[in-house]
């Protein structure tokens, strides 16, 4: 298996980001970084800049809607017609053009101190047939967690993790609904980078910028080869791991999250995460943390915990079908664990 980590959800000056496709790849390859997806709003101006650069695979999709009910749409060579009223006609076009999408910052909150307490939730439920959701988005939730001003300017200039205490429970839990009712949702780790720049007056202040933005929420893919170096095959493996859910996302602000790995194996073949195989005897989950005692492993099956370990590694047997994933927490020298990795699903069915 070979893991690496990629960052989504990425404005650049063809919208409302302010760097351009190669200071973003710049920036990305600077953080360690093999993928990026750059979703400018309704537009794929970027898409011919598409290629390898700095050793990133640069990926253009395109963030669709824009009071609320932004998806994200990736695959596509033409644009599609936004429709914020009725979201599930977007996801049915963006999948017609042989594209697929994620459903973004779903359940947003604005802060009074931060844009004028702007939000872009998701307003239209339920939908179906589209390919996952961004179960944690950086901007997204850091913008919704500041109760006073003074809160927010701590954050900011002295203790920018503690605003990401987890992803929204709310979502979580819409995540585990769909996943337990027979919904292959794939969840995804997010960044909304814009790198915006705040001018104030003779001074100009970068908020997030890239290369920050690129070691905080990043999403790994897990591949069976080691990525290509021909464009082309190197964009296929990507958007066939997200497309399939062979990834999990990290808060690499804590620790990266490279060495985590989640599969499913018996006497036929390994099953990476996002995999469905039917239930027999034999069949073992395989969970491994990336970082001695630092780790608390928890094993879930339909969103309820079935085992939780202070270990690297962890085996377990099924005993029947049902939606199997993982969360790891990382532990800190003082105060509780803070949620780290939370893998995709592995299915087990009838």
């Amino acid at each position: 298996m070979y893991n690496y980590p990629g960052n989504i959800h990425i404005h650049s000056n063809y919208s409302d980001g302010s760097g351009s496709v190669e200071q973003i790849a710049e920036s990305a390859s600077a953080a360690g970084l093999m993928f990026v997806v750059i979703s400018d709003h309704e537009t794929l101006a970027g898409l011919p800049e598409e290629s390898i650069r700095h050793g990133v695979v640069i990926l253009v999709g395109v963030e669709l809607n824009r009071l609320h009910s932004h998806y994200l749409a990736l695959d596509l060579t033409q644009l599609i017609e936004p429709d914020e009223d009725n979201p599930q006609r977007v996801i049915d076009r963006v999948n017609e053009a042989g594209g697929f999408g994620f459903i973004a910052h779903p359940f947003e909150k604005g802060s009074p101190y931060l844009e004028k307490g702007k939000a872009y939730p998701w307003k239209t439920w339920p939908v179906f047939r589209f390919n996952g959701l961004e179960l944690w988005n950086y901007t997204s939730h850091w913008r919704g967690r500041h109760p006073s001003a003074l809160k927010t300017l701590y954050w900011f200039f002295f203790n920018r993790k503690a605003a990401m205490d987890n992803p929204p429970r709310e979502l979580i839990e819409l995540w585990d609904c769909y996943t337990s009712a027979g919904h292959r949702v794939t969840a995804i780790g997010s960044s909304d980078a814009h790198a915006s720049i705040y001018n104030l007056g003779f001074i100009k202040i970068p908020i997030f910028t890239y290369r920050y933005i690129f070691s905080t929420l990043n999403t790994y893919i897990t591949l069976p080869e080691k990525i290509s170096n021909n464009y082309q095959t190197a964009k296929r493996q990507v958007v066939d791991a997200l497309i399939n859910g062979h990834c999990y996302l990290s808060f690499d602000s804590l620790a990266p999250g490279g060495g985590f790995s989640f599969y499913a194996e018996d006497s036929r073949d390994v099953y990476f995460m996002g995999s469905a195989l039917q239930y027999r005897q034999g069949i073992t989950l395989h969970l491994n943390a990336p970082r001695k005692n630092n780790s608390i492993l928890r094993l879930l099956k339909h969103g309820r915990v079935i085992r939780t370990a202070e270990e690297t590694s962890l085996a377990f047997s099924p005993g029947g079908p049902g939606v199997y994933r993982v969360e790891v927490y990382y532990k800190t020298r003082f105060g509780r664990p803070r949620p780290w990795i939370y893998s995709n699903p592995i299915y087990i069915v009838n």
